[in-house]
């Protein structure tokens, strides 16, 4: 059984950073629905119910690209009202990446989800503050 990635390498390392975030959301969404569609599986088959094993996975979430991801709109200028207004709006996008993620049974990613949100809306607010 072959093990696919999502995002796959070559698509998540295209185009702008606005373009690759939207690269993450989509691959999120194709990996939440193979998650979610194993575990409905498994709720049919008793046979399937116990733990997953590493064999029997069929997807995997690229964390290496969401990190990357993370790191360059991190290190995004906030000299100006505009720069940390689309810093923040990239943070959300993001945060809302990671609470597809969690809905694909990763439940331990709603506290990343809401660190994300809050220094986003951090940026957000603080943009009227003067630079």
């Amino acid at each position: 059984m072959t093990l696919l990635f999502y995002p796959n390498l070559d698509d998540a390392q295209k185009g702008t950073l606005e373009e690759r975030i939207e690269v993450l959301m989509e691959s999120s969404e194709r990996f939440k629905a193979i998650v979610l569609d194993e575990s409905q599986k498994a709720q049919i088959d008793p046979s399937k119910r116990s733990a997953m094993v590493p064999r029997e996975q069929t997807a995997a979430y690229n964390w290496e690209e969401i990190s990357r991801v993370l790191r360059e709109i991190r290190e995004l200028p906030e000299g100006n009202k505009l720069d940390k207004m689309k810093k923040g709006n990239m943070l959300a996008k993001l945060a809302e990446v990671y609470e597809v993620l969690r809905a694909a049974k990763m439940s331990k990613l709603e506290a990343v989800r809401l660190a994300l949100i809050s220094e986003a809306n951090q940026l957000r607010g603080g943009a009227g503050q003067g630079a």
